[in-house]
């Protein structure tokens, strides 16, 4: 099969020769013994090549991917245009009887000067846009193309026919003027430098489309340095140059058709095959993600569906195809839900959600969906595609969890205030029994000790116990973030123990408009850290400093004591170096509940040494944090991570 195909495609080329060297045969000896002839079928099949250039190229002007063909293909209806008042006005012709054989070597030069005048813009113009070429020859730029070249080319003519101001480029009896065969050399530098230009912008081009243009370039410079040689306009010198014109403008015709007639096609052709191949690869890349996936259109009528699709909604591609996703609409969301939907599709931005929908059978089910716009070239919206993930189950494990956690949670309330209630009541009695203890044996230094302590280690316990009862509260209630005035909260805390702790002396340094938008469980937390201060501190008159600044998107709040320190125990549970049992043998519950309370606010704790004696805790939250919904019951009994 290949080598039939071969064989067929060399007895083509064999063929096409064989007609090529039987017309150039014809057209010599037509030469010698017609020479006028001879000139004007040659210039006529030129100008015809020119115009059919022209034609294809206006034509498949937007298919046409480089600059360069498109700015070559107009600048030949010029060139033909001057070529065929070069015919006209050659010598014997008659249509311009007066006029010697300077006017048709005038237009001639005129014609090469902006043939390659055009190579070399079309070069320029085509290393300026580089590869991507997205010039749009539509409109005002091909009209400003078409007028440049009118303008260029009435100056030229009016230079000839009316003002007389070309130079002269023939003489009769002597021949060539040096202006004719020094623009001749300068012609050939111009098709020279154009060639430079069209070999950087190979990687460009088609191979064989590349070719054609070289050829067509070198032929061009090959015919302008013939023309450079002759006396006689009717000499071999001319006849060599017009032969050579001619094949450059026929390989200009190969590129021109092979660019936008033929390559076009094996493009739409290699595209929709493409595109085929890629549509059969997202199918199978759908079935298989185990998502299932609808597309829409713009105004959300269904276009495609996989077959995960149908599993999970009980309708076929066909019952869903030109329908719209409201077929599986269940009533469970209000108007405002969707119009929310469709106004962030709309903008261009993606939608995440969950929706109840309802099956073909009526079940209803819960998924995640995410709808993503699909953008045209232009950038405006064509399509929507959407993801659905059931997660049905999930929901009801989720559902089933909450309830279990409510319970546990209920229980767990119940069981603590049980104990608080007994550990309350038989702590009473351990203090009272030891307070009588101590009454009773004033003459016994050491049973009086004894019982102190037992009396201390009872109010400790029972303190502890009140400790445990806020913090259950406090854990158990949702939290939902608000706006706190940083100012009056810090004046209420502090105002609060100033009463319970007179002796305590406290500095206050935050500014009067700084607020925060975070859990209001923050104003417990920072009392819990500044009465951990006073309670810990062992000299008479503890000193407090609470100060507050505000950072770019945090709030940093400082409190400072004079007191003996933090334990390191309860700063290793707070950093994650120990466990939360260490508390057992600490007062660690208050700051552990700090910790807590800040890290669900999306903070962060952190400890310092004052320079002198004392302690240094920072709180440092987000100026702004939306928070909802209960603790995880883990962080009751781990450290929050």
């Amino acid at each position: 099969m290949a080598v039939s195909s071969r064989v067929a495609r060399w007895r083509t080329h064999a063929v096409s020769l064989v007609g090529v060297t039987s017309g150039l045969g014809v057209l010599y000896v037509l030469q010698l013994r017609n020479f006028l002839l001879f000139h004007s079928l040659v210039e006529l099949l030129s100008i015809l090549i020119a115009a059919v250039v022209f034609l294809i190229t206006w034509n498949t002007r937007e298919e046409l991917d480089r600059s360069f063909i498109v700015i070559l293909g107009i600048s030949y209806l010029f060139v033909s245009g001057v070529d065929l008042l070069h015919v006209l006005a050659y010598k014997g012709m008659g249509v311009f009887p007066s006029a010697g054989p300077d006017l048709p070597t005038q237009l001639w030069i005129l014609g090469r000067y902006l043939e390659a005048a055009s190579l070399l813009g079309a070069g320029l113009v085509g290393l300026v846009v580089g590869e991507r070429d997205d010039l749009e020859w539509s409109g005002n730029t091909l009209s400003a193309l078409v007028a440049g070249y009118v303008v260029v080319v009435g100056l030229g003519l009016g230079s000839i026919f009316v003002v007389d101001w070309f130079p002269q480029t023939y003489v009769e009896g002597s021949g060539l003027t040096r202006f004719k065969v020094g623009s001749e050399y300068v012609v050939i530098g111009l098709f020279a430098a154009s060639l430079g230009l069209l070999y950087r912008q190979r990687e460009a081009f088609n191979r064989r489309i590349f070719q054609f243009l070289v050829g067509s370039i070198l032929l061009t410079m090959g015919a302008e340095l013939a023309f450079t040689f002759y006396v006689d306009v009717y000499g071999i010198s001319n006849a060599v140059g017009h032969f050579l014109k001619l094949g450059s403008f026929y390989l200009i015709y190969l590129s021109v058709v092979k660019m936008g007639l033929t390559e076009p096609q094996k493009t739409l052709y290699r595209a929709l095959s493409q595109r085929e191949a890629q549509a059969r690869k997202f199918k199978k890349a759908a079935d298989y993600s185990g998502h299932a996936v609808l597309i829409t259109d713009r105004d959300g009528t269904i276009q495609y569906v996989n077959d995960a699709w149908e599993t999970m909604t009980g309708y076929s591609a066909a019952q869903a195809h030109g329908r719209n996703p409201r077929l599986l609409k269940s009533g469970e969301h209000d108007a405002a839900f969707y119009d929310e939907l469709w106004s962030t599709i709309l903008a261009g931005a993606v939608w995440e959600g969950e929706i109840v929908n309802e099956r073909r059978n009526g079940d209803r089910y819960v998924i995640h969906q995410t709808i993503a716009p699909i953008f045209g070239e232009e950038g405006d919206i064509r399509n929507f595609v959407a993801i659905h993930d059931d997660i049905t189950e999930r929901k009801a494990y989720q559902r089933r969890l909450e309830t279990d956690l409510h319970q546990s949670v209920t229980q767990l309330q119940v069981l603590a205030r049980v104990l608080r209630h007994n550990i309350r009541n038989e702590m009473n009695v351990i203090a009272g029994n030891a307070e009588l203890i101590r009454e009773q044996s004033d003459d016994n230094d050491e049973i009086v000790s004894m019982a102190a302590r037992i009396i201390d280690a009872s109010d400790q316990l029972l303190a502890q116990a009140d400790k445990q009862r806020e913090i259950v509260q406090l854990l158990s209630a949702p939290s939902t973030a608000t706006m706190l005035e940083l100012p009056a909260i810090v004046d209420d805390i502090v105002n609060g123990l100033e009463q319970r702790y007179p002796d305590a002396e406290f500095t206050v340094d935050v500014p009067a408009d700084l607020e925060l938008r975070t859990l209001p469980e923050l104003e417990q937390a920072i009392t819990e850290v500044v009465e951990n201060a006073i309670v810990h501190d062992e000299q008479g008159t503890p000193e407090v400093t609470i100060s507050a600044r505000s950072r770019d998107r945090t709030v940093e709040i400082r409190v400072e004591d004079d007191g003996p320190g933090i334990p390191t125990a309860e700063r290793q549970v707070i950093a994650g170096d120990a466990e939360i049992d260490a508390l057992l043998h600490s007062n660690g519950m208050g700051l552990w509940f700090v910790d807590h309370v800040v890290t669900k606010a999306g903070g962060t704790i952190r400890f310092e040494d004052a320079d002198s004696r004392g302690s240094i805790v920072t709180l440092v939250v987000p100026r702004n944090r939306t928070v909802a919904g209960r603790p995880d019951p883990s962080q009751l009994t781990t450290r929050s991570q």
